[in-house]
């Protein structure tokens, strides 16, 4: 009602001012004595502006009205067709908005957008998704074919068996890139370790262009044909490897127990024995194999140049372990209760002597080596043979030390009182003596070694007698 009382007031205005305008035209022409014939002229002219400006004003909104239902046919029809491309349901006009009208317009307006928005949104996925299946059909050699117009929407159906089919080549690109990767990275591996095997690669162009080709190129093309080639090739050498592979194997445990013989004869540190006892094709190889075997001859000759002087360290290994075994049995709790120890003190000073002897015969062996071979110098974990045999007494010697210290200290913490916790006794520590302190203990062999002098070092100390 308020719009309808706005037009009529609009009207009621504009009469006022139209009777208004005539009345003072009149009194104006009253002041001139205007003939009425001129007043008519006048008064026709104006009411035909009057006239024509109402007719234009008519024109002009009929042509906005005609002009706005073709608007609303045109988005209509554009708001349907998207809405069918894009399997959406028809456009239902608003209940409050009427048929024809400019709010109508407005809303098809706003639903023309959105929908151009979704259909571009649609129409970029599917461009990414043709371009990807295009260049997925171009990696494998696909005979893979569209079978919807690409220049239309596909249906949300058709997208997403696409999408599909898409994640599936992705899948069966991925696989035979392994597949190809492994059988390449093999045959490479075997070329390079078995010489036959090279051979046989280095007269078949086709395979060695295979080898050489750089599967990491986005223009590499994983037919199955290249798959099914690199397959039966892999098949093909695989037999020559494994002859060879037999072979250096034998050849390789074969050096390895020579070479593991003289290291004990040699007395090589284990950290510098640097070859494993099985071969290892993907750390071994034939140039290693021969590294090994260069190794071997040359202790071999250090052997054959040193066995007098290996030899004699190795009797005085022997009997410095048997009398390991002597002091071990000694170091048993009832070994002088049970035990006739006569013929272990015997033996232990018999090895002494020989231990002692076998000393001074190794320097004297080693210097007349050195004189002969100056450059000729023997190793024995690190140590010349006199150095080597006072290392390992006096390392012993420490260890027997240690071993009586710790028992001291046992000794003394049995032999010492345990106090009630309290306060008063928590603040001090008092170690009273008992007459256990006084108590024999079993005696303990040991050797008195690197405190006077070499000779001093292997007399054995004087077993206590049994009681």
């Amino acid at each position: 009602m308020s719009r309808r009382h706005s037009v009529v007031d609009a009207y009621a205005v504009v009469d006022a001012k139209i009777r208004d305008t005539m009345n003072e035209l009149s009194n104006l022409w009253d002041e001139v004595d205007m003939k009425d014939s001129m007043r008519c002229n006048r008064v026709e002219k104006a009411f035909a502006h009057i006239t024509q400006l109402c007719d234009d004003m008519v024109t002009g909104e009929r042509d906005m009205v005609t002009s706005l239902r073709l608007s609303i046919r045109e988005d209509l029809s554009n708001v349907e067709k998207m809405r069918r491309e894009l399997e959406m349901d028809g456009f239902q006009r608003p209940a409050d908005i009427k048929d024809g009208s400019i709010a109508l317009r407005r809303r098809l307006q706003a639903e023309v957008k959105d929908l151009e928005e979704e259909f571009n949104r649609r129409h970029e996925e599917q461009k990414a998704l043709i371009e990807k299946l295009e260049r997925l059909k171009t990696r494998l050699a696909s005979e893979f074919q569209f079978e919807h117009d690409l220049h239309s929407l596909f249906p949300v159906s058709a997208f997403q068996q696409y999408t599909s089919t898409a994640n599936e080549m992705e899948e069966d690109l991925s696989q035979r890139w392994k597949q190809v990767d492994l059988l390449q990275t093999e045959i490479r591996q075997w070329r390079e370790m078995a010489s036959h095997v090279a051979q046989q690669i280095d007269g078949d162009d086709e395979l060695r262009s295979l080898l050489e080709t750089n599967i990491d190129s986005d223009v590499f093309v994983f037919s199955r044909q290249i798959v099914d080639d690199l397959k039966a090739y892999h098949q093909e050498l695989k037999p020559l490897y494994d002859q060879w592979l037999e072979e250096i194997e034998f050849r390789w445990t074969e050096q390895y127990e020579l070479l593991a013989d003289l290291w004990e004869k040699c007395m090589i540190p284990h950290d510098q024995r640097h070859y494993s006892a099985v071969f290892e094709p993907a750390k071994n190889s034939e140039d290693v194999l021969s590294r090994m075997q260069a190794e071997r001859e040359r202790l071999e000759a250090k052997y054959a140049s040193c066995k007098g002087i290996y030899d004699l360290v190795e009797k005085w290994k022997t009997a410095w372990n048997e009398r390991l075994e002597i002091e071990e049995r000694r170091r048993q709790p009832d070994y002088y209760k049970k035990t006739n120890v006569l013929p272990d003190n015997k033996r232990d000073r018999e090895l002494g002597v020989r231990m002692n002897a076998l000393d001074k015969e190794i320097a004297s062996a080693y210097r007349r080596h050195l004189k002969e071979n100056p450059d000729d110098v023997i190793r024995i974990h690190g140590k010349e043979p006199s150095m080597y045999i006072a290392s390992v007494e006096e390392e012993h010697h420490q260890e027997i030390k240690f071993l009586l210290q710790l028992k001291k200290e046992e000794k003394t913490r049995l032999q010492s009182p345990t106090p009630s916790r309290t306060p008063r006794t928590a603040q001090k520590r008092t170690i009273f003596k008992t007459p256990a302190s006084s108590t024999k203990t079993e005696p303990v062999a040991k050797f008195f070694r690197g405190s006077t002098s070499r000779e001093s070092s292997r007399r054995v100390c004087r077993q206590p007698h049994q009681k």
